[in-house]
């Protein structure tokens, strides 16, 4: 069963530097943002889709620091129903829709086009998304998406060479096209397997990390799934 779209109307700036009030939201309401890492912004304002594209747009040193901004809310639009990133259209809380997907994928590819690739902040923002969204709408992209940028910030991250991520995140493209067997470090190690094993939702995105990232030490049920996965 679907939860009904929220009633309470949530503002709150481009970027995650304003504090809210606790006291302004309903008490239930607060602590799930404050879950999500997202009780700040939400007293002013929120820009528009197309300002978050147009500022992404353009490449800067900081595109992947905006990127993850973005992505943070499309997060709270994902929580609330509500907001700039639901377009107007009937959205219930806590549920990713097919437009919510594609949303994230065109932030991540411009952020992209200069040749970055997944920061770690956005792989983060991706995270956030996945736990916040226990609707799903979209057909298993979301989690497409989720699999293959965390996996391009992780090889990158311990200085693999990774395809754009026109090529990389694209829906036609297969991960195991480009996503090879490797060795990762210790500290990017450490982040994954923390970030894999608060997913409250752990399907088949996390199988698909598991088995691009051979040696991560996963609770028991995702590790033999993603073994029944490798095995298929």
């Amino acid at each position: 069963m679907h939860s009904r779209p929220n009633t309470w109307q949530l503002a709150g700036p481009f970027g995650m530097s304003d504090v809210v009030a606790k006291s302004s939201l309903p008490r239930k309401k607060y602590k799930q943002m404050r879950n999500h890492g997202l009780a700040t912004s939400l007293q002013s304002e929120q820009r528009s889709i197309a300002n978050i594209i147009a500022e992404i747009a353009t490449p800067t040193p900081d595109v992947t620091l905006r990127s993850a901004a973005a992505l943070a809310q499309v997060c709270r639009g994902i929580i609330t129903g509500e907001g700039p990133t639901v377009g107007g259209r009937v959205h219930f809380s806590r549920s990713i829709d097919a437009d919510d997907t594609a949303l994230c994928a065109r932030i991540l590819i411009l952020a992209g086009q200069a040749g970055d690739p997944v920061s770690r902040a956005e792989a983060d923002a991706l995270f956030d998304i996945n736990d916040a969204a226990g609707d799903r709408l979209d057909g298993g992209r979301f989690d497409d998406l989720l699999a293959k940028a965390v996996v391009h910030h992780v090889l990158a991250a311990c200085g693999y060479d990774v395809p754009g991520r026109d090529v990389a995140l694209g829906p036609a493209t297969e991960l195991n096209g480009w996503a090879s067997e490797t060795e990762i470090n210790e500290e990017v190690k450490y982040w994954l397997e923390k970030r894999v094993r608060e997913m409250t939702r752990s399907g088949t995105a996390a199988s698909a990390i598991a088995k691009a990232i051979p040696g991560l030490e996963l609770p028991k049920e995702l590790a033999v799934t993603a073994l029944f996965d490798i095995a298929a």
